[in-house]
């Protein structure tokens, strides 16, 4: 399930994005050519990722077995400078949604430097936070574990909390990834790397999909406009630093030893809800909820400057009605 292979990646680089001018500016894959993985832990299959540079093309088939289910997978999924394009093939349907990234990152380089100096600072305090909760000492610089090489191939190796991953020295490629977080091991080790560029007709779609368009994602622009207009605000600010506040007291009447209390029943129930809203993560709706909440605070905040005008063109005239007359 690549999605979740995904959510290993994000944990190990969105928090060190934080530290970078424009944390919505992304590396072009760099690499041309395939290479091909097993997975292990609880997705078992093959995987191939494929790029020509611009584009990257992922193809996974596997078993997954995941809160005492156990699933046939085989997914494919496009990524272009414009688009993003997953399909689940024995379903033979599809979505296809616009890449976020240029319109977020343009997003960014419109803000002012007050705003930006708060997304940065906003996400960096949600990168500690998740820190805190789920233990993950030094996630932002990551702890360097030296060199290994897979395939034939040299790579750098990381710790970022439960994510370990080891990236290509030649090119910005995941050779090897594990993570062990929660209710979810997975591993992906490369096993070819070839760097023959593809064929055309590579990233051709496959036939036979049922292809829709993500109904949250129709307006990108306005979106992205929306969504880092929201990581900037200074209502996410008072909103974390009012989460910060809760996790201190809970901290406290635990006695401050900071390791986490044993679950009951209840809390391990609770648990394997967040697993399954992991596993059905939705990217999409993420950004249209933050994007209309933000909208929703610039409308109030556009009638309550209305309002305020108006009682100041208000306050004016009566003030007018009642001047003192000129003494000829």
């Amino acid at each position: 399930m690549r999605s979740l292979a995904l959510s290993a990646t994000l944990l190990a680089t969105a928090l060190p994005l934080a530290a970078q001018a424009n944390p919505f500016k992304t590396l072009k894959p760099g690499l041309k050519g395939e290479i091909t993985y097993t997975l292990s832990g609880d997705v078992t299959g093959t995987s191939k990722s494929t790029s020509d540079g611009e584009r990257v093309l992922h193809q996974q088939t596997g078993i997954t077995k995941m809160m005492g289910k156990t699933s046939n997978t085989s997914t494919w999924s496009l990524l272009t400078p414009d688009s993003i394009w997953t399909a689940d093939l024995n379903k033979k349907e599809g979505m296809v949604a616009p890449n976020m990234g240029p319109a977020m990152a343009k997003a960014y380089d419109d803000l002012d430097g007050d705003a930006k100096k708060r997304l940065h600072q906003n996400m960096e305090d949600m990168g500690a936070m998740m820190s805190r909760m789920f233990n993950l000492a030094g996630v932002n610089a990551g702890q360097k574990l030296g060199t290994k090489t897979y395939a034939g191939q040299e790579c750098e190796e990381r710790k970022f909390g439960p994510v370990v991953t080891c990236t290509m020295n030649r090119a910005p490629v995941m050779l090897h990834t594990q993570m062990n977080l929660m209710c979810f091991n997975f591993e992906e080790t490369a096993t070819a790397v070839s760097f023959s560029a593809p064929s055309g007709d590579a990233f051709t779609p496959p036939a036979g999909i049922a292809w829709k368009t993500d109904k949250n994602l129709q307006k990108p622009d306005s979106m992205a406009k929306g969504f880092v207009l929201y990581l900037s605000s200074q209502q996410l600010a008072d909103s974390i630093a009012k989460a910060k506040v809760q996790m201190q007291q809970t901290q406290a009447s635990s006695g401050g030893s900071g390791q986490p209390p044993q679950m009951t029943p209840e809390q391990q129930a609770s648990m394997q809800k967040a697993c399954e809203a992991i596993k059905n993560f939705d990217m999409g709706k993420v950004l249209a909820d933050a994007t209309n909440q933000m909208m929703k605070e610039i409308a109030e905040s556009a009638k309550r400057q209305a309002v305020e005008s108006g009682k100041e063109a208000a306050t004016s005239k009566i003030k007018g009605l009642f001047k003192k007359p000129k003494i000829p």
